[in-house]
């Protein structure tokens, strides 16, 4: 991912101060760019053995029997939150996504799971004996933490039982533990690598990067009008810096993400609206192209109006910069970070009234309406289905007619926007709540 050669990536691993990083390596995974290549369950398994057979006990015994685990998700989860446990060292398990991985008994070869055997979550599922990873991490952790409060309120609420969202097993667990007042909510946090001001800058379109970098203190409408026409010509966008882009930057997910909501209302949109762009930039789910083929023919048919191109990084942050406002259509959503990206590259968010987008998008209201104070960033709709979707756009639609209109009020929204996300999603307010929760779980005494 970094882009290092396999000379450049021994180099940089053989200078690692071992005090601090510790690399878990292995044949089985050493040439996979992604832990779901291959095998998960294998990957997942020699991941875990390592961490119990060496790691564990490495680092304890560096420091007088001392550690505190953090895991995350099920393939950090299972066996070695079991593990720490017996051994009473205290656990922060966190939970991006509720997916768990059914390990069989017999990938951890080599682990003394007998030991393990009253603290391990056995698959209901399986038809061998296994590991479900998630709930075991669940289970056996002191704290468990998830990235946002609404989606955790969902779960214990019995929210999307008809769907295969929540497994039953994370779902029970997720209910003790909350129950039992032993969960809490981390948002995730946004790197300051990822602020328009951070990227490349060139406005050649064959080149990479933004074609004007910019900050909350920068001519904004300037910037985003370049980013919007060098976006245009990339992607086969009718050239028009005038424009209300709508950018949806997530993969072609019909079960979690509704790219089918999309297909159905897209072309009507823009037929509807003038002026209105549509720009989906996301690859399909697995190697199933059918919505990348759907989405390619609406593209060619719309006359320059919509556009799909599958993912790149470079196009997908020139997307941002260019967008007015930043869309989905989600199902369920733990925490996702398309809207505070969007917000923090100028534009508003729309999506639907669930999990993390219910924690960040609050809906736009302004003095110059009538409220008594600016607040919000987006639109949220509520019904998930193809007129939900086109109520919130329709939503968005006007209030960035009313900007176009007003371009000094829009030029103050965005500045503020911009603002408020880089200080309520910074990764140092995400870095001061995992050291809390890390102290806690030391007795309440600072960590060193």
């Amino acid at each position: 991912e970094a882009g290092m050669s396999e000379a450049e990536w021994v180099q940089a691993r053989h200078h690692l101060n071992p005090e601090n990083i510790h690399l878990v390596s292995s044949a089985i995974y050493e040439r996979y760019r992604s832990a779901y290549d291959g095998s998960p369950l294998a990957n997942a398994a020699e991941f875990q053995k390592q961490i119990v057979n060496t790691y564990i006990k490495e680092i304890r015994s560096a420091y007088e029997g001392r550690a505190i685990l953090h895991s995350n998700d099920w393939m950090a989860g299972g066996i070695i939150t079991a593990y720490a446990k017996l051994r009473g060292v205290p656990i922060l398990h966190t939970v991006h996504n509720t997916h768990t991985g059914h390990v069989p008994l017999d990938m951890f070869y080599g682990v003394n799971v007998q030991a393990l055997s009253e603290r391990l979550y056995m698959s209901l599922e399986s038809r061998e004996k296994a590991v479900d990873c998630q709930a075991t991490a669940i289970r056996n952790a002191s704290k468990v933490s998830y990235v946002g409060e609404k989606f955790l309120k969902e779960i214990v609420g019995d929210y999307f039982l008809w769907d295969s969202v929540v497994p039953w097993s994370v779902r029970e667990e997720t209910k003790a533990r909350y129950y039992g007042h032993d969960t809490l909510v981390i948002p995730n946090g946004i790197s300051p690598d990822m602020f328009p001001e951070s990227q490349e800058e060139n406005p050649d379109v064959d080149q990479r990067g933004l074609a004007k970098r910019y900050g909350p203190s920068d001519n904004l409408i300037e910037a985003k009008r370049a980013n919007l026409v060098k976006f245009q010509r990339k992607t086969g966008l009718r050239v028009d810096p005038d424009a209300i882009l709508l950018y949806w930057p997530s993969r072609l997910d019909p079960i979690q993400k509704g790219i089918d909501l999309l297909e159905k209302i897209a072309q009507r949109l823009v037929d509807a609206h003038p002026g209105v762009q549509i720009a989906v930039i996301g690859d399909p789910v697995g190697g199933d192209n059918w919505h990348a083929d759907v989405m390619g023919r609406i593209a060619y048919a719309s006359n320059g109006m919509i556009c799909y191109q599958r993912f790149s990084h470079d196009l997908s942050i020139l997307g941002y910069a260019a967008a007015s406002d930043v869309f989905g259509a989600s199902l369920y959503e733990p925490f996702g970070q398309i809207d505070v990206v969007g917000n923090i590259y100028g534009a508003t968010a729309t999506n639907r009234d669930t999990g993390g987008y219910s924690d960040k998008i609050i809906p736009l209201t302004l003095r110059a309406w009538g409220a008594p104070i600016d607040r919000g960033n987006g639109v949220l709709f509520r019904d998930y289905d193809a007129n939900g979707l086109l109520w919130g756009l329709e939503t968005t639609i006007k209030h960035h007619r009313y900007f176009r209109e007003h371009p000094r009020e829009w030029d103050k929204q965005m500045r503020r926007i911009m603002k408020e996300a880089r200080h309520t999603w910074s990764l140092e307010n995400m870095v001061a709540k995992y050291i809390t929760a890390y102290e806690d779980l030391n007795g309440g005494k600072p960590l060193g």
